[in-house]
């Protein structure tokens, strides 16, 4: 069986966060592996990205990259407080909070930190239903395993 020495855990920062958590953990201490947690926000600039010849007041692309900004440093505390609750007993390569496309951003990641295994959460059943889900496309797309851990509920 490969060993696992890096692990990502493409982290929601939801609900399933808490259940996921400890299968990462048991794996990591398994494997003795570091791991890495990479939480992605959705970009709002392609919600203003659209040419208008006469631009709109106020600053709609202003407002929304300081939104976003905003979003993103309460990200990264919300994170940091999540893995040091759930962490502890752990060693983290790396912890980002990033914007982008979700899966791509995965992706992209896995391939540039030289990830060995990703975990990650299934998402509630109506979020499948309504968006398809990023652990679909993530488990279709990876060049490496992907465990899935299902959420348990049917919201």
């Amino acid at each position: 069986m490969p060993g696992f020495k890096k692990i990502l855990y493409p982290i929601a920062l939801t609900d399933i966060s808490p259940i996921v958590a400890p299968y990462v953990v048991l794996m990591a201490k398994q494997f003795d592996a570091e791991v890495h947690l990479l939480h992605v926000l959705r970009r709002f600039d392609w919600f203003v990205n659209t040419y208008v010849s006469d631009p709109p007041k106020p600053d709609f692309k202003r407002i929304a990259s300081d939104f976003e900004s905003e979003l993103l440093a309460q990200a990264r505390q919300m994170l940091d407080g999540f893995i040091a609750r759930h962490f502890k007993e752990i060693r983290i390569g790396r912890a980002e909070v990033v914007s982008g496309t979700n899966y791509k951003q995965i992706i992209q990641y896995v391939e540039s930190e030289k990830i060995d295994l990703i975990i990650m959460g299934t998402g509630t059943t109506l979020q499948k239903v309504m968006f398809g889900t990023v652990a679909d496309k993530v488990s279709r797309l990876a060049s490496v395993p992907v465990m899935l851990i299902k959420s348990g509920g049917s919201k």
